[in-house]
């Protein structure tokens, strides 16, 4: 009985199945689903067997691009390592130039200009050489940076009988640096310029007018030193070997470099020469306030100067109004740290007398002012 009952519901259920099975379609029966004629393949691609047609496939590059990737990535690692910070100003930049390499490069400069300017340098003892020659010796004994070399780049001329002999003063104070600056004046009223390379000065007669004075002067000299103390002939040196390994990278990728020059100028050469411009103004405004000048001569300076670029920038030429900032905005940054540097000022105990006689000569300044306004006024 049980195994009946038991059988019977199996046999009817299969029974039903056939009956089910044979209500489908053929079209449908006579097709079946087999491993042995559809296959799946699922394959997890990991990133190192990437497609061979992918940029990432260094198996498949050229060998001029493998080349060129080794390069970059050396350069990179050599131009991280060779970074260095500006100790007067923090900025970071690339330097691989050496201080040896540096000032050979200020001697040939100056062996240079003693041979171009041999006919047009005022002797030592010319009024003007001795009062460029001042300027300069304070500037450099201030802030301990060295002394200046006594008979220039011409021989010694007989000293004029109770005249001030810069010389004698320069020597009881050698004693606290080695380092010999040589500062000339070049006779030439039409240029309007100073230079300067490590251990060489030079000024031209023509900015002298718009120095005006000895605060101006100071200004000016001190601008140029400043660029010696940032080390900026050495940093534009360094800058070249970036521009020179970027170009061979760029060639050895093949890359058209027929506007080389237009690319090397406009973004290297133009903004590395404004930073070091603004740099060099910070610098040298530190360099006179610890020498007792008068900081605010530093911007009224450079006021007069844009005066003149306005009226005769064609004198001046292209290539200073490309390469330096505007005297305008060199003003504005310049008042922005006046009080920094009256601070320096302050601390130097020797620039006390000349801190009275800033304080008297203010007042006389208001009340002139103050006189001309009243008299405008009536």
């Amino acid at each position: 009985m049980f195994h009946q009952s038991l059988t019977r519901p199996f046999l009817s259920f299969s029974s039903r199945c056939r009956n089910y099975r044979s209500s489908i379609p053929k079209s449908i029966t006579s097709r079946h689903i087999s491993s042995t004629h559809v296959r799946l393949y699922i394959q997890y691609e990991r990133y190192s067997s990437a497609s061979p047609k992918s940029p990432f496939d260094y198996r498949k590059w050229d060998s001029s691009v493998k080349l060129g990737v080794g390069i970059g990535i050396l350069g990179s690692v050599y131009y991280i390592s060779h970074l260095e910070q500006v100790p007067e100003t923090g900025r970071w930049r690339f330097m691989n130039t050496s201080k040896k390499f540096e000032e050979r490069i200020g001697e040939l400069a100056r062996q240079q200009s003693r041979e171009e300017y041999k006919n047009t340098t005022l002797p030592p003892n010319h009024m003007l050489s001795k009062h460029v020659r001042r300027v300069v010796a304070r500037i450099l004994a201030a802030s301990n940076l060295g002394v200046v070399r006594g008979d220039g780049l011409l021989p010694a001329y007989p000293q004029t009988p109770g005249f001030w002999n810069p010389d004698e003063d320069i020597d009881k104070g050698s004693n606290s640096s080695t380092n010999e600056w040589d500062v000339i004046v070049v006779n030439d009223p039409k240029m309007v310029n100073a230079q300067v390379v490590p251990g060489l000065i030079i000024v031209y007669t023509g900015i002298l007018p718009v120095c005006k004075d000895e605060q101006g002067l100071a200004a000016v000299l001190a601008h140029e030193i400043g660029h010696v103390v940032a080390r900026h002939t050495a940093e534009r040196i360094s800058s070249r070997t970036v521009v020179i390994g970027l170009l061979f990278l760029l060639s050895t990728l093949g890359l058209d470099m027929g506007i080389s020059d237009a690319v090397q100028t406009l973004l290297f050469e133009l903004p590395n020469s404004r930073t070091q411009e603004l740099e060099a103004d910070r610098i040298g405004l530190s360099l006179m306030s610890r020498a007792c000048f008068d900081p605010r001569g530093a911007p009224e300076m450079l006021a007069r100067l844009g005066q003149m670029e306005a009226h005769i920038s064609s004198r001046i030429g292209m290539d200073f109004l490309q390469t330096h900032p505007s005297s305008a905005s060199r003003v504005e940054k310049l008042e922005q740290i006046l009080p920094e540097a009256y601070a320096l000022l302050a601390a130097n105990p020797e620039c006390a007398p000349i801190q009275d006689q800033l304080q008297i000569f203010r007042e006389v300044a208001r009340g002139r002012n103050g006189a001309t306004e009243n008299s405008f006024m009536e």
